[in-house]
């Protein structure tokens, strides 16, 4: 089934040490192309990130958002001993030197500045792959569901759209012989009318109409505009993209029905070509959103 190109989706996921929510829009656009907001500390897993969404979606826009709710990892206390030492050397000297009176104590120590760091480890950016990559794909997957769902809906309203053209082109087919039958009197008077006093073959002159009464023909235009119908509907049930195939059906559609208009001579038919184009149109701005 056809899927549309709008859809939106949303994942959160934590491990107790990682926590990730993102958010996936995505819009019709003619290529695939990414949008995306991450802390600044995640970008390197921007490649990574893509090749994911490139396996889920073929066309469209992909604005994905990431959100590190937690990105604080395990933190380690550690006393800083070289300059721990360096106060006391310092304290030592002092005393010997000035013959001051009492012990160091720790209140000395603690309140020495810089002594006792913190020191955070760095983060396993394969294991904060392994779970931002769960959330990536479930948001991924939530956004595919709403676009089969509003795809769905697309089809069936181009399919009632299809109906009516077809119902329409076969009125139109049906009414094939009145025009040629209309081209050839309209024809056949003007010719009478231009060659007055002048004498001629009037078998020619039958001959000559004939085959241009001929040329307006409809009938062959109509069987090509319903084969093209049929495969526009076939394309709509089959998986995957299909949006630009649907296009170049229309483009054809569209050629076809140009054609039944240059050569329609009956009111009948031309009112019905326009109703083809019109809907021809509506289906135009359907498949804009069709991946």
């Amino acid at each position: 089934m056809a899927s549309s190109m709008t859809g939106y989706g949303r994942a959160e996921i934590e491990n107790g040490i990682y926590k990730f929510s993102v958010e996936i829009n995505t819009v019709n656009n003619r290529f695939l192309e990414y949008q995306m907001r991450l802390p600044k500390s995640l970008s390197q897993l921007e490649n990574n990130i893509k090749n994911l969404l490139g396996s889920k979606f073929s066309r469209g826009k992909v604005m994905i958002t990431v959100n590190w709710e937690q990105e604080s990892a395990d933190s380690a206390i550690a006393l800083d001993e070289v300059r721990a030492d360096a106060f006391f050397r310092i304290y030592q000297l002092l005393k010997e030197r000035y013959s001051l009176e009492g012990a160091i104590n720790m209140h000395d120590f603690a309140a020495l500045p810089d002594l006792i760091k913190v020191e955070k480890q760095e983060d396993d950016i394969e294991k904060i792959w392994s779970v931002l990559s769960r959330a990536v794909e479930t948001a991924a997957d939530a956004t595919i569901r709403m676009r089969l769902t509003e795809g769905a809906n697309l089809v069936k309203d181009m399919l009632e759209r299809i109906s009516g053209i077809r119902a329409v082109t076969d009125t139109i087919q049906s009414l094939s012989g009145e025009n040629v039958t209309l081209y050839q009197t309209r024809l056949k008077s003007r010719i009478e009318e231009l060659m007055k006093g002048i004498e001629v073959d009037d078998q020619r002159v039958a001959t000559e109409v004939a085959l241009l009464a001929d040329k307006s023909d409809i009938t062959e235009e109509c069987v090509r505009l319903k084969s093209h119908l049929e495969q526009y509907e076939s394309s709509l049930s089959e998986t995957g993209p299909v949006g630009k195939r649907l296009n170049f059906i229309l483009q054809e559609l569209n050629r076809e029905t140009n054609t039944i208009g240059d050569k329609s001579a009956y009111y009948e038919i031309s009112r019905r070509v326009i109703m083809v184009k019109e809907e021809i149109e509506r289906l135009r701005e359907q498949v804009q959103n069709i991946e």
